[in-house]
């Protein structure tokens, strides 16, 4: 006959009384990945040994043993030959209890644990507010009322200049004016301060003229058409930076 690992007692079986005792040792010696096995093992016995009852009354009772059982081990002598092992009982038992509080999904827990929870959990979420109210302020600073108006049917030739800032170069050195590992920015910024015939440009119609595409693909992105390259960037000493 093979016996189930969570089963209690020993091989002289179990000394009525002492249920408790043997389900806290068998806890004892289980890794906590096997925590919700382990209980939900104990729950189904009583459950179907005591049919009038409810888990709420299971919960409680293992909740009462194994706090009752926190405070017998805190309160034994610290200089005890045996304190190493109280030490590493209150560990587990602490362990186990905290899976039980998040196990607790029909608010079963004690009441003043229940409140303490809540608490914290309202302070956790005031936090949050606290750090997104100041992230929105940092970025009220940066809204305008009015956009920037491209006129007439003119944003590929705005794109198109800003295509070429990219690009631009220093004299002498020859880096790059402006330096970005990605064209985001520059796509987001025309999509969110400047608005075109009178309505706002959409991101993916911006990042449409940034997509970079082999000439043989005409699926993906917009190309600026040559009618609407109005203007040339170039050097104040009238050389190209380009």
């Amino acid at each position: 006959m093979n016996i189930h690992p969570f089963e209690l007692g020993n091989v002289l079986g179990m000394k009525k009384g002492y249920e408790d005792n043997h389900f806290l040792l068998k806890m004892y010696s289980i890794d906590h990945s096997y925590f919700n096995s382990f209980y939900s093992f104990h729950l189904e016995y009583f459950l179907n040994h005591n049919p009038s009852q409810r888990e709420k009354a299971f919960f409680a009772h293992v909740w009462s043993i194994v706090s009752a059982r926190i405070i017998f081990f805190e309160t034994r002598d610290p200089f005890s030959r045996k304190h190493p092992r109280y030490v590493s009982n209150i560990q587990k038992l602490e362990e186990f209890r905290n899976f039980l509080s998040n196990y607790d999904h029909d608010n079963m827990l004690p009441q003043e644990i229940l409140i303490k929870k809540k608490d914290a959990l309202i302070t956790e979420l005031q936090s949050k507010l606290d750090e997104r109210d100041k992230r929105l302020k940092t970025l009220e600073q940066y809204e305008v009322s009015l956009k920037i108006m491209i006129q007439d049917n003119h944003l590929p030739t705005f794109i198109d200049l800003i295509h070429q800032i990219k690009e631009l170069t220093l004299p002498g050195s020859g880096r790059k004016l402006l330096k970005s590992d990605y064209d985001s920015p520059y796509y987001k910024l025309i999509s969110k301060y400047f608005s075109h015939q009178g309505k706002d440009i959409p991101v993916n119609t911006a990042r449409n003229y940034f997509v970079q595409k082999s000439a043989k693909d005409a699926t993906k992105g917009s190309k600026i058409p040559d009618d609407k390259k109005l203007f040339s960037i170039t050097a104040k000493n009238g050389k190209g930076l380009i």
